[in-house]
């Protein structure tokens, strides 16, 4: 099996392109209370949503996911506005 891999996206990006397994997702709001949409694609039209995660202001938010949850296409990675910090772990397969 792969090694564990992470990604920071700073507002919305593609974290993995193709088939992984999402570990860990590590969000932190800018100055206002925000939000991070996560899905299994390359973009947040044609993906399909995994979870939105919302925080409020100066809060980290640490999800382990475990042994993770499988994605067939990629991670995108789609914040509120560009300030947003996302960083998600994944093991590609």
């Amino acid at each position: 099996m792969a090694e564990k891999a992470w990604r920071r996206i700073v507002g919305s990006g593609v974290a993995f392109d193709g088939p992984c397994l999402l570990t860990d997702v590590l969000f932190w709001p800018d100055d206002d209370a925000d939000y991070v949409d996560i899905y299994d694609g390359r973009d947040a039209t044609a993906g399909r949503l995994l979870v939105r995660i919302e925080a409020a202001v100066s809060t980290t938010l640490i999800y382990n996911l475990g042994s993770g949850v499988p994605l067939d296409v990629g991670i995108y990675v789609a914040g509120i506005d560009g300030a947003v910090e996302t960083t998600v772990a994944y093991i590609p397969r």
